[in-house]
This record gives structure tokens, sequence and C-alpha cells, in this order.
């Protein structure tokens, strides 16, 4: 087949047009490296929850208060500095970070302070670097692009932590997690040049001309998203997409204690789990999501997930054990990341830059982490009253369809604001 048409026939696959083609590839390859080098050190926390699955809800805690003080310090970067040189800085402060526990680690015989500081620190990283990332590509991609391309972007990521996990389970066996820690520092150095290259890319298509430094108010973030009505639908979103999936974390990690002994075997068991999801996840990225906003449109797609869920959780209720509720939080993963995850992304291409940075993070960091205090204390609260995990199950299957009624209603608003924003991008400069 002549290779003009094998390119035809993949960017129909992709739904890529031709020139769109290096700016797309450098931020999969982006994105590959940081979801790669998050998901090598995933199953430590995994395993540090199951060792102090009774104190989950404490660790929660201090995650959020970590986020609530750290917010305005992003405020404060993102109003001062242009994107070329915040992003690098931040990610090359948690790379530094890392490398610090990584010595500080010694698996069994890690202390418990730095185990738990672990977990809190692995929390905040994973938002904060994550929604940069993604307000970075909000920033670069147009509406139409976006729901084109996110998919493959994220596919990208899903193939990172698709090999994540058993580059974890093959390391962690001959040098434990401090071996871990230092090749997720090398990946994520590595995804922070490609962060640096596509910057500099973006730039070349703009005639060199810099990014705008955003400026503003280090708390314009959190005033914008309470004057909206738009981005607090997206925070309840969040909110009870979370109470879902903290109830099935939580409730994994309190069987996997019940079942599971032994540091490596529990880590080697959350690798797996990992491994599933990314593998179902890039299914949906790659082949599905686009197609799927595309032919539904944005409403039923964010719609479809809660309400399918609702569905397993019923089965939740009805049958308990670790093999059904690992799958369960299985399916959930899966959909978030390939479902949920694109679209969300999505809805940020609608609005102003100001909002893509400042009150994407804080929506992504304070709402989230907010949302898992209050989802991991309700847990606990249930739990310490009496309920079995089945019990909690059926309690949740109302929560789903409010989320249900919430996506729907985001969905909708998301499509007036694209319809505005494609008629602004359609007039012709003057």
């Amino acid at each position: 087949m002549p290779i003009s048409a094998m390119q035809n026939r993949f960017e129909r696959l992709v739904r890529v047009e031709h020139g769109e083609w290096p700016k797309l590839l450098l931020a999969f390859a982006y994105f590959f490296f940081l979801l790669g080098g998050y998901f090598m050190l995933r199953p430590v926390r995994g395993t540090v929850a199951a060792n102090n699955s009774d104190l989950l809800h404490w660790l929660y805690t201090a995650t959020f208060v970590s986020m609530l003080l750290l917010v305005p310090v992003f405020g404060f970067l993102v109003s001062r500095f242009r994107r070329g040189r915040f992003i690098p800085g931040i990610y090359l402060f948690f790379i530094a970070n890392l490398v610090l526990f990584a010595f500080g680690f010694e698996d069994e015989a890690t202390p418990q302070w730095i185990q738990r500081a672990f977990y809190v620190w692995l929390s905040v990283f994973n938002l904060f670097v994550v929604s940069i990332f993604w307000s970075f590509m909000a920033d670069i991609f147009r509406p139409g692009q976006a729901t084109r391309l996110f998919g493959f972007i994220m596919a990208g990521g899903s193939i990172g932590a698709i090999l994540a996990p058993s580059v974890t389970r093959l390391i962690v066996g001959m040098h434990g997690a401090t071996g871990v820690m230092l090749t997720a520092a090398g990946a994520l150095a590595i995804a922070t040049g490609i962060a640096v290259a596509l910057g500099h890319f973006v730039r070349s298509e703009q005639n060199n001309r810099p990014a705008p430094v955003i400026g503003g108010s280090v708390w314009e973030g959190a005033v914008r998203v309470f004057r909206s009505e738009y981005l607090l639908y997206a925070c309840l979103l969040m909110l009870l997409h979370n109470l879902t999936s903290t109830f099935l974390f939580n409730g994994l990690a309190v069987l996997v204690n019940r079942e599971i002994t032994g540091f490596a075997e529990r880590t080697a068991f959350f690798s797996t789990v990992d491994q599933v999801v990314q593998v179902l996840a890039f299914a949906f990225q790659f082949f599905i999501t686009s197609r799927l906003i595309a032919s539904l449109g944005m409403p039923r797609t964010l719609a479809m997930v809660p309400l399918l869920l609702a569905g397993g959780f019923v089965f939740l209720g009805s049958s308990m054990g670790l093999v059904l509720f690992a799958s369960m939080q299985v399916a959930q993963r899966a959909m978030n990341y390939g479902v949920i995850g694109p679209a969300k992304e999505m809805l940020f291409t609608v609005v102003d830059r100001e909002t893509r940075y400042k009150s994407k993070n804080f929506i992504d960091t304070v709402v989230y982490r907010g949302s898992d205090v209050t989802a991991s204390w309700i847990f606990k609260g249930l739990m310490s009253s009496g309920f079995s995990l089945a019990g909690i199950a059926w309690l949740y299957v109302p929560v789903l369809g409010l989320w249900g009624f919430g996506a729907w209603r985001l969905g909708q608003i998301y499509n007036r604001l694209r319809a505005g924003a494609d008629a602004v991008h359609s007039t012709p400069s003057p």
C-alpha cells in the first residue's frame, strides 16, 4: 500500500488533519512520559493506602490542606510569569521532591511519617501536573480540534500508564521503592523537556510571539468559579464523581488489607489493577470517545457514565468480594480516564485563558481534593456506624442518579458556549 494511502487511513482513524501532526505528536509524547512517571508511583501509593487503611480520611484531609496552601502560590506564578516559565518550573520542583523521597524510602522499614508524607505529596503532585498539562492543551488547541484530538492525546498517557505498572513490578522486586521513584523521576524529566519543546513549537507557529502573561488576581480563579453556572456544574460533576471513586478506592484498600499480605504482593496487585484500567481506557480514548461525543453529543456522553455505574453498584449491593469490587473500580476508572477525562478537558476549550489556568486549577485541586475529603469522612462515618461495603453501595445509587442529571445539564451549557466560540473562530479577521 502506498505510504500516502496508509497515512490517509491513519488520519481518518485518529481524525487528524495534515498540519496538526507535529503539535499532536509532541503533546502525545509529553503526556506519555508524564502519566508513565505517575503510574510508576501509583502502586506504591496504593500499598501505603492499604498499610494505613484506617487513617485514609486523615490523609485526604492533609492533602486538602496542602492544596489550600499551594493554590495561591500557583495563582501567583500564573499571574506573574509566562507559560513557558511556570510550567517547567513547577515540574522541576516536583522532580526534586521525588528524588528526596527516593532516598528516604526503605520499603517495609520506611518510617510511617515518610510513607504518609509520600501519599499526600503524590496526591498533590498528580492533580497539579495533570491539571497544568490540560490547561496547556486547552490553550493551544481550538474547541473543534479538542473534540477530535484530545482522546488521542489521552491515549498517549494511557500507553505510558499501561507500561508503567510493568516497570514498577520489575523494579520493585530488585531495587524497591527507591528504584521505582528514581525511574519515575527520569520519565518526568523527559516530560518536562518535551513541554519546553512544545512551547517553542507553538511560539514558532505564532511567528515567535511569546504567550502573554495571564495576569490578574491570585484569587481570581476561585472567584470566577462561584460566579459561573457552567463552572459550578463542573464542580458538582467532580464532587459526585469523587464521592463514587473514593468509596471504591477506600473499599478496595480495606479488602486488600484483609486479604493480601506483604508490601511487594500488595504493590503487584495494585500494579495489575492499574494496568487493566489503562488498557481499557486506551481503547476508549483511541477508538471510541471522540466518535461517541460526535454521535451522542456532550450531554448524553457525560450522563452515560453514571447511569452505567449505577447498574454496577446494584451488583455490588447484592454481592461482595475482592475480585468483584476490584472489577467495579476498574470499570469506574476506565470510564473516568477514557470518557469523562477527555470530555472534561474539552469543557475548558470554550472559556478564556485565565479560566483555563486559574479556575481550572482551582477545580482540579481544591474542589477535587475537597470532595475527596468529604467522601473519605463519609466513608469512615458509615463504616464506623456499622454499615457494610454492600450496604454503602446501595446508598450510592441515588448519588449516581444526581450525577447523571448534573452531567446532562453541564453538557447542554457546553454546547451553547461552543457554538459561540466556533462563531468567533469562523469570523474572518479584519
